[in-house]
């Protein structure tokens, strides 16, 4: 039992990351109708996608990641190499965007007392971290079960802070000229695959047991993001910041400030430490490297790239390495995700124990609205 709760924690306080603080912004932009389009379907389809990865996983005797799997699977190097190269991306862009948040959060909540710049507390927290990934699964679970009660323990005090300062008039009911604006930021924000691994080896290969864990992993953090979303654009409303907490210190005193910025940098935190891990497992597991080395590439590249962007003086991209992940390179994962199974129904080694049932109607709906969404995203970044 207690692993159970171990893995719905570490699930959730994956998905409970960076990209919950830039939902408010882009539903006070499209309107909060669009919250209760994109959520519900994206947490829906992230959780099909959760468990077929657990299937893929629960099939395959060796430990690997998804770019492992392609290789075993699938004969042809070319998809291999695209998804070894978009998850590799994919996972230093949300590392790089938790690097950026977690040192302006920490700046806003120490710099008051000690002093300092941003980049030196990015340096520090990202140090700190990297030093906990270091140690290993079971640590970081341990980590995410204390987090998660917290966050949901500060989400609460913020809600009961904003009664004053909450009017239903700064909620638009639907723009359509930023119709297709939120999805890409939701589905980044919701997405849990890099946690799917440490759920099936904390439980076991126990098909009741992982089935639920990633049933509630995946949709209480939609709850928590639903209620936060609500409370930043009811009370910021059209002043509502791309990352949420500097809009709220336009209305809240110091004090709730505080509990959001704590909020803040403890999702921050968490969603590191899980997809730190996971990038690490593909050097260590599909690439052979070292066990310590891996560690070494999995958090040096991200902090390597934020040195580069800090020096020539490059700022503002938190939104859009989000945006990007979530539609491009999660979309792309979640295609090959899809493409994959079928095959792996074909030749697996062992009966899973969790068996999902997609049928190939419900693959192909999933598939092309990836590649829409995809192909939506490039063109908005672009132009």
């Amino acid at each position: 039992m207690r692993n159970y709760f171990l893995s719905i924690s570490i699930l959730s306080g994956t998905i409970i990351g960076g990209g919950m603080f830039a939902i408010p912004y882009v539903i006070s932009k499209a309107g909060i109708l669009s919250l209760f389009i994109y959520l519900p379907f994206l947490v829906f389809v992230q959780f099909v996608l959760h468990s077929l990865y657990a299937e893929i996983i629960l099939s395959t005797k060796q430990k690997h990641r998804m770019p492992g799997y392609v290789g075993l699977y699938c004969k042809n190097k070319a998809v291999k190499d695209i998804t070894l190269f978009i998850s590799i991306v994919g996972k230093h862009g949300a590392l790089l965007a938790y690097i950026l948040l977690g040192g302006e959060f920490l700046y806003a909540l120490l710099n008051p007392y000690w002093g300092g710049s941003i980049f030196l507390y990015s340096i520090t927290l990202f140090l700190l971290e990297s030093i906990v990934v270091l140690f290993g699964l079971k640590l970081i679970a341990r980590v995410e079960l204390f987090l998660s009660f917290f966050l949901v323990f500060l989400v609460a005090i913020i809600g009961f802070k904003s009664f004053g300062y909450f009017s239903v008039n700064n909620f638009i009911i639907f723009d359509k000229n930023y119709a297709f604006l939120p999805y890409g930021v939701i589905f980044f924000a919701v997405g849990g695959q890099a946690a799917i691994p440490e759920v099936c080896r904390l439980l076991n290969r126990r098909k009741e047991k992982i089935k639920s864990a990633i049933f509630w992993g995946t949709f209480l953090p939609a709850i928590l993001m639903t209620i936060f979303v609500i409370i930043v654009v009811g009370v910021t409303g059209n002043v509502t910041s791309p990352e949420s907490l500097v809009g709220l210190k336009l209305f809240f005193n110091s004090g709730v400030v505080m509990f959001s910025l704590i909020l803040g940098l403890l999702t921050i935190i968490t969603s590191f430490l899980v997809i730190s891990q996971s990038l690490r497992e593909v050097y260590w597991w599909d690439l052979k490297m070292n066990r310590k080395f891996s560690w070494l590439v999995a958090c040096g590249v991200p902090l390597l790239i934020y040195l580069c962007l800090h020096f020539i003086g490059v700022n503002n991209l938190i939104t859009k390495v989000m945006s990007l992940t979530g539609a491009v390179t999660g979309g792309i994962f979640g295609f090959i995700l899809i493409l994959l199974l079928f095959r792996v129904r074909k030749v697996r080694e062992i009966t899973p124990p969790l068996n999902t049932g997609l049928s190939r109607g419900v693959a192909i709906l999933f598939s092309s609205m990836f590649i829409l969404g995809l192909i939506y995203e490039l063109w908005f970044f672009f132009n």
